[in-house]
């Protein structure tokens, strides 16, 4: 049966370009038509209002372009996430920040996907989605002069660190539940910023052993609705004062936050997993590489600004020795799941011999972003350039 169509046409403008926009109400054939613009492009769709922060000018870009579409299109699955993301929610800051997470080249692609959801994606989306790129990628352009020319006044703060204090683990703290932990970043951190950081935690058991902790959910919410908002980038964990550099599933967090309601920063995200030995005495601190108000100071609370951790150096010389000693990369990244009783695909990497026999394999695993290992995600840069190192010399002992 053919879908009753809206008796509705929004018209508007966007820099320039005049759209006119059908909806229909079943979630299917949004059409957007390009009727004319003026302008070459370039920053030309995006303006910003006087005293208008550059997010919220580029977030106008957002709602009048893939807001509506993703709501159209997309909203039979992904208004609730958070699994399968929110990105069609009707909420616009809400599809917003599940845009940004999600990313624009992945949802790109599904939209023009034969196979993803049909009827609702598919190659009748193409046009379309091209369209929006073209839009988004100006937008972007005219953003990024936003923020260079408002050197973080009005715009988004130029990106200062925000480290919590360490927190010691919850007394009560299995493998099975749970729990979350919580930081004030404006009495736990020299930055004073009014946000509430948390995250949830436990004990990580695998083969009924504990090797360390596991961390789903982070969050981030003003104390009060007069902080306004804030730009939150690349969350870290430390434990006992020392950041867990393989623990990257949070690296890619890029999240306005402006609500007193907890928001997710990372959802539909596996659960990130730090290899250590515990204790009860263990401590939990959080950090931002760059936070900022979108909407006032960089640091509106005063205090010290931390310095960023330093990019190391090169690394010259590496062994199996040091790759397994404790905090070593194989014994932290590899080992729990490539060891004696639980050697997956074979491989005991606590056995010298049959690691330096696959060390090719490994270098090679280690660096495919598309099929990496371990297989949450790719190491960190200098991580990965240890393993190489030491493959590269030969595999020394």
């Amino acid at each position: 049966m053919k879908k009753a169509l809206v008796n509705k046409v929004i018209g508007g403008t966007l820099g320039g370009l005049v759209l006119l926009v059908a909806f229909n109400n079943c979630g299917e054939g949004f059409v957007a038509e390009r009727i004319g613009a003026t302008g070459g492009g370039g920053s030309t769709l995006f303006s910003r209002a006087p005293g208008e922060s550059c997010e919220d000018a580029l977030l106008k870009v957002y709602q009048s372009s893939y807001h509506p579409f993703l709501n159209q299109t997309c909203n039979s699955c992904h208004i609730n996430g958070p699994g399968i993301g929110a990105f069609a929610s009707p909420d616009a800051k809400i599809s917003y920040n599940s845009f940004v997470s999600t990313g624009s080249a992945k949802i790109n692609g599904q939209a023009i996907n034969d196979n993803h959801k049909p009827p609702y994606t598919g190659a009748q989306n193409t046009a379309r989605v091209e369209e929006l790129k073209s839009v988004w990628a100006s937008a972007q352009t005219g953003y990024a002069s936003c923020v260079a020319a408002s050197n973080g006044a009005g715009g988004v703060a130029t990106g200062f660190v925000v480290k919590s204090s360490g927190k010691t683990v919850p007394a009560n703290l299995g493998t099975t539940t749970f729990v979350r932990m919580e930081w004030d970043l404006e009495t736990l951190s020299a930055a004073k910023v009014p946000l509430i950081a948390g995250i949830e935690i436990r004990r990580a058991a695998i083969g009924g052993v504990t090797r360390g902790y596991e961390f789903r959910n982070p969050t981030l919410r003003v104390k009060t609705a007069a902080a306004g908002s804030y730009q939150a980038r690349a969350l870290n964990i430390y434990m006992n004062e020392m950041m867990q550099t393989e623990v990257t599933t949070y690296s890619n967090i890029n999240m306005i936050v402006g609500t007193t309601t907890d928001l997710n920063l990372s959802p539909g995200t596996a659960n990130a997993f730090a290899a250590v030995s515990v204790a009860t005495t263990d401590t939990i601190g959080v950090e931002f590489s760059s936070l900022g108000s979108t909407t006032g100071a960089p640091n509106p609370g005063g205090g010290v600004v931390p310095t960023p951790t330093p990019t190391p150096g090169a690394i010259t010389a590496m062994t199996f020795t040091q790759l397994t000693a404790n905090g070593g990369i194989f014994r932290t990244s590899c080992i729990p799941c490539h060891t004696t009783g639980n050697a997956r695909g074979g491989l005991d990497m606590t056995n010298y011999a049959a690691t330096k026999l696959a060390a090719q394999n490994i270098k090679a695993r280690v660096n495919n972003a598309a099929n990496p290992m371990p297989t949450g995600g790719l190491l960190p840069q200098n991580q990965r350039d240890q393993i190489n190192a030491w493959v590269d010399q030969g595999a020394p002992q």
